[in-house]
């Protein structure tokens, strides 16, 4: 797609954001475009300013004049993206939405909360919490990232596969267009069929569509008991036919994780948890507790014919909250390992697990560059796998070695295996490149269509 010719910020473009949304609020500080310049990929774009609105009719108000003056501007939550997705690749207007925050109302009696995009995952659960109920979608970076960011990527977590992603919790929301115009998608209700299904279209769309200003979401009660088990085997065979045994038997648990031997090893150095190495499983069944019990009988049931060198079940919330923190602390654990920790996403059929790991183990050997590893973990129980790159990107040879490992992990893995390049982290700037790889040139360039339809001059998140 061709991009068009777009214009910078000037001083004059600068005075009217000011009287749009305070001069406060408006940054030029090589500080904060330094801030707004990255997330957790190795990819790097600064904006020409920072623009920080407090509502929807002022983010209207700032699209209107990007709009006509033909200025990019990209959405950006808290950074927590791996992709490279909130990142201001044209320059213009970084438009952070981290000041709209709050809960707006809460209807426990419909199970709806709504809420601003800039609010944080664990903070809308920790309010949920007081009153019995919660938001199951839970990614890894939930103590940092943003709804709104959860609603542009389509984010899951550990509990996707029995709760869904997040598409399954949005109801509704409140969409500003390229152009200004404010639109509701969606309804308060369960069931809607009047119409496309917006809602759906928005959610994922990286704010490449419109700025999402307030989230209608879905909640649920919290469960009456958890029952969580870690298992740990000899091989990622025993491991995957453990899960597909669980998910075959109508048993869905709350949570399905496994982490690989390397992950394991620095989890487990990092969490002071004292298990033998192995390829680790984490299963966390919930509900009524009786249920849960049956589910945790069945699942060790399963576990136990695969012979397991150590099998251990929560006796406690202090305990289950350990295993749930060793699984998180994934990410953290292997960054401690090199300067540079590249974590990835992509999805295969549950079965075709075992052959991924073999061939994703393989790439640091394959490309034989010193410094250059990895580690692996994820969701065993939908196929969404985390291969980790650690790297030093200071060095040029190493950080070549990534973009290679980057190419293999898409064409000659994911893609062959019947799988996709992201489960859950989304394309940004980084996936880009493998989108009509995956969905051919038909398809592609139907998306683009629905772009311009939506964004008539390309200036949303480019």
């Amino acid at each position: 797609m061709t991009l068009p010719r777009y214009e910078p910020v000037t001083e004059a473009v600068a005075k009217e954001l000011e009287s749009i949304v305070g001069s406060e609020n408006v940054s030029a500080r090589q500080e904060d475009l330094i801030c707004a310049s990255y997330d957790s990929s190795l990819l790097r774009y600064r904006p020409e300013v920072v623009v920080t609105p407090n509502t929807t009719e002022q983010v209207a108000a700032v699209l209107r004049l990007a709009n006509t003056r033909r200025i990019p501007l990209t959405p950006r939550g808290a950074g927590t993206g791996s992709a490279g997705g909130a990142l201001p690749v044209k320059g213009g207007i970084c438009l952070d939405m981290f000041a709209m925050n709050k809960v707006v109302s809460f209807d426990p009696d419909n199970l709806m909360v709504v809420v601003e995009p800039g609010l944080i995952c664990d903070a809308l659960n920790e309010f949920l919490e007081k009153h019995g109920f919660f938001f199951p979608p839970d990614p890894a970076s939930s103590a940092g990232c943003t709804i709104g960011g959860m609603v542009n990527t389509n984010a899951a977590g550990n509990r996707a596969m029995k709760y869904g992603t997040t598409k399954d919790h949005v109801l509704w929301l409140e969409v500003v267009l390229p152009t200004g115009e404010i639109i509701t998608t969606g309804s308060a209700t369960l069931k809607s069929v009047s119409g496309f299904d917006l809602t759906r279209l928005i959610v994922g769309s990286e704010g490449s569509l419109g700025v999402v200003t307030k989230i209608g979401l879905r909640v649920t009660p919290l469960p009456e008991a958890y029952v969580t088990s870690l298992y740990i085997f000899n091989t990622i065979e025993e491991a995957v036919r453990t899960a597909v045994g669980i998910r075959t038997r109508g048993i869905i648990p709350g949570m399905l994780e496994f982490l690989d031997v390397t992950t394991a090893k620095v989890v487990f150095e990092y969490t002071k948890l004292p298990f033998p190495l192995g390829y680790v499983v984490l299963v966390d069944c919930d509900g009524y507790e009786e249920a849960a019990e049956r589910q945790a009988m069945l699942v060790n049931e399963i576990a136990n014919k695969e012979t397991p060198i150590f099998a251990e079940r929560a006796p406690d919330i202090a305990t289950r909250d350990q295993f749930i923190t060793a699984r998180k602390s994934a990410f953290p654990a292997l960054a401690r390992l090199r300067p540079t920790a590249q974590l990835e996403d992509l999805t295969v059929p549950v079965t075709k697990i075992p052959e991924a790991c073999v061939k994703i183990e393989a790439i640091p050997k394959r490309l034989a560059i010193p410094g250059f590893d990895l580690g692996l973990f994820g969701h065993i129980g939908d196929g969404n796998l985390h291969p980790t790159f650690i790297f030093d990107e200071r060095d040029k040879v190493q950080r070549d070695a990534f973009f290679q490992a980057l190419d293999i992990l898409y064409r000659e893995v994911a893609l062959p295996l019947g799988g996709s390049i992201t489960g859950e982290h989304g394309i940004g700037a980084l996936r880009a490149p493998y989108i009509e790889l995956e969905h051919g040139p038909v398809a592609t360039n139907l998306m683009r269509e629905i772009k311009k339809a939506f964004d008539p001059n390309m200036i949303l998140n480019p």
